[in-house]
């Protein structure tokens, strides 16, 4: 059954928007809460950095400890408007001051951020005071573009180190660990409508993003 984010959201081109498809966002949501348990679960925070198809994928209970980032004002529209930040990541810097350190996980894939989704994800989920998890996916894969998310993600995670999950092409994987001690896993994100294919990179051990996603097979 088809979600109602990716039945009733279509993809807006001219922001570089690319969806996960719903089994590849059910995985990384896993992969997400997987990170939160090894933090020590308790009341988690995310920031999801254009994200949205992540953000979307979780019930309305889950979002109350999440956050979106993103260029996109219209995803702010509805009962998520208090969890949406609008996010350019031409200026990673002006992050309102109230949200510095307090996420502890991330997740990112790059291609496009700021308003794409399967390029670059940042996913972040925290403690109610510190996060524990960020996600990215940036508009766009170039070196430049990633290293401004990877400023925004240093303000947003917490002093002791966020878990961070990324998604972004082969090409990127000495940038991955550079820029946020992340390794390549074997689970790869189906992004129907991107031609590029994608790897996963996370700076922890997920069981969850050790497996082979079926949908590429």
């Amino acid at each position: 059954m088809q979600s109602t984010f990716h039945s009733k959201t279509d993809e807006n081109g001219d922001l570089n928007q690319y969806w996960y498809s719903e089994k590849t966002c059910l995985v990384l949501c896993a992969a997400v809460k997987e990170s939160i348990s090894l933090k020590g679960g308790g009341g988690a925070r995310v920031a999801f950095l254009s994200t949205p198809s992540l953000f979307f994928s979780l019930d309305e209970e889950e979002r109350k400890q999440c956050v979106l980032f993103d260029f996109d004002r219209s995803l702010s529209l509805g009962s998520c408007s208090s969890q949406f930040e609008f996010y350019d990541y031409n200026d990673p810097t002006n992050i309102d001051a109230k949200l510095h350190g307090k996420f502890d996980v991330s997740y990112s894939r790059c291609l496009s951020f700021c308003t794409a989704e399967p390029l670059h994800l940042c996913l972040i989920f925290s403690s109610i005071l510190y996060p524990k998890v960020i996600v990215i996916d940036p508009p766009f894969i170039s070196q430049s573009v990633w290293e401004n998310y990877a400023t925004t993600a240093a303000l947003l995670g917490v002093k002791d180190g966020a878990h961070i999950i990324c998604t972004t092409v082969e090409q990127n994987e000495g940038l991955m660990e550079r820029l946020f001690k992340c390794n390549v896993m074997n689970f790869q994100p189906s992004i129907p409508k991107l031609i590029y294919q994608y790897n996963t990179y996370a700076n922890f051990q997920s069981a969850t993003l050790s497996t082979i996603n079926p949908e590429l097979e």
